[in-house]
């Protein structure tokens, strides 16, 4: 596994949606979505409003230059509150289904912090570690509970060529 090779744009946005404020939608529980534009208005209803239009595998055009990065929020509702502690994001080429089953991601991020069950984050997913156009990458979101994954949402991710 490659952890930490992930880049951040700027600081991690976090947002712990509390249940009596936000209920959040059933269908969306458990999903990640990548999108390519910030959120202009960050609390949960506003970011379920969102999500629930949008694609169910998100595109993102590459930044302009040669050395063009391909650049998104990440949104994930999770389907249970976590626990206290670091947040892992795993990313996986979804034609490698071997990496998949043998649960070895491309990348690996620990994020430090403890959201409820609403956890936003810029990427920044650059050319030169691994992440190549026309490509379709399934990202997981989660913690390790002592040795084992504990996955709380799972989206998609195409990354085009422009």
């Amino acid at each position: 596994m490659h952890a930490g090779r992930l880049m951040v744009l700027g600081a991690v946005m976090l947002l712990a949606a509390q249940g009596a404020e936000a209920k959040l939608p059933p269908k969306l529980l458990g999903k990640a979505f990548v999108l390519a534009e910030k959120p202009a208005d960050q609390d949960a209803a506003a970011l379920a409003k969102i999500c629930e239009k949008a694609p169910p595998v998100a595109e993102l055009q590459r930044e302009k230059g040669q050395n063009g990065h391909w650049v998104g929020n990440l949104v994930a509702f999770f389907r249970k509150p976590s626990v206290k502690g670091p947040v892992i994001i795993w990313i996986y080429d979804k034609a490698d289904k071997q990496s998949i089953k043998d649960g070895e991601p491309i990348q690996a991020l620990s994020v430090d912090t403890s959201p409820k069950d609403l956890f936003l984050h810029e990427l920044d997913l650059d050319p030169d570690q691994g992440y190549n156009k026309d490509r379709t990458y399934l990202i997981r979101v989660g913690q390790l509970i002592g040795k084992k994954e504990r996955v709380y949402a799972v989206g998609e991710v195409k990354l085009l060529k422009k």
